[in-house]
């Protein structure tokens, strides 16, 4: 009979496709891991990984029951939950905490601080992925939770708001905007406005701003990330709004760039925490949550 740690083994695997990173993440030496997953193997008759000089891949079947693994493990993390449910000190497991990097290192870089003080004993992995990636993940149980720019409405998944953030204007140092304390929608009737590639949900909102002041969307002109949008904006191409947490984190140190507040109708995003509404560590995941939004209180545009 294979084991749970077994388990264990090949989805760390699955996930790094790299045996020394795998080991390093199972907590053991890489002839450990590897002499287990051989054990595995010979258990089951088949051939899980193929590993090349050059490479780690899953076969077909590892493949298939590594996924179900992430299920059977889910369940063993939510069986160890249920029995300590009652616990107030619950929250000392680890939490698999699924990013997009959008919202990851900006939401984490204020309360990780207060996570720690607040629950010595939790231990938090962060995986960074694509937004269209993270739900998946979450209901194959390869995470917890995720941290995400809006709510995703489904009827599986339970979110919180963590805070409604506002986007900050971000333009040259040297702009006669920049002098200003706060910048009228107003004003910028008929200045190039860059923004993130079509698919984020900020996108409509800034092209809605634009249209109702007269200012150029720029479509052309598409960042992949804020950091490429702010290096757009430090080069003269024009001018971008950005998350305000983005703003204290990335760009409040720069010298070629500065942000201002809109006076009024700035866009916003919903920063939430979602996990599967099947999950008895559904009342951790609140007061996880809860946690974080009191980090992040003085940015919510609700609270102004």
């Amino acid at each position: 009979m294979i084991s749970i740690q077994q388990l264990r083994y090949l989805v760390a695997v699955a996930d790094t496709l790299n045996f020394s990173r795998a080991a390093e993440l199972s907590h053991v030496t890489q002839p450990t891991l590897s002499i287990q997953l051989k054990e595995m193997e010979a258990r089951l008759g088949a051939q899980l990984v193929e590993r090349t000089r050059a490479r780690v891949l899953l076969t077909p079947v590892g493949a298939e029951i590594a996924r179900r693994a992430r299920n059977i493990l889910a369940e063993m993390d939510d069986i160890r939950e249920i029995a300590r449910r009652d616990d107030p000190n619950a929250l000392q497991a680890t939490v698999q905490m699924g990013v997009v990097h959008t919202v990851g290192a900006y939401v984490l870089s204020l309360a990780m601080p207060d996570l720690r003080a607040s629950y010595p004993d939790l231990r938090i992995f962060v995986r960074e992925g694509r937004l269209e990636n993270l739900p998946q993940r979450l209901s194959d149980g390869v995470h917890d939770v995720l941290l995400l720019p809006d709510d995703l409405g489904r009827p599986d998944f339970t979110s919180v708001r963590l805070i409604r953030e506002p986007l900050h204007l971000v333009l040259p140092a040297d702009h006669p905007l920049a002098e200003r304390d706060t910048v009228d929608p107003a004003d910028l009737k008929g200045e190039t406005i860059l923004t993130m590639e079509r698919g984020h949900r900020i996108y409509d909102q800034i092209g809605q701003l634009c249209r109702d002041v007269g200012a150029i969307h720029a479509s052309d002109y598409a960042g992949t990330t804020l950091d490429t949008l702010r290096q757009m904006v430090a080069t003269g191409m024009g001018m971008s709004l950005l998350p305000a947490l983005y703003v204290r984190s990335d760009v409040l140190r720069e010298k070629l760039v500065v942000a201002r507040p809109l006076s009024q109708g700035a866009p916003v995003r919903d920063l939430t925490m979602t996990w599967r509404s099947s999950s008895p560590r559904g009342a951790s995941y609140e007061r996880l949550a809860e946690t974080i939004r009191g980090c992040l209180a003085p940015w919510d545009a609700t609270a102004k």
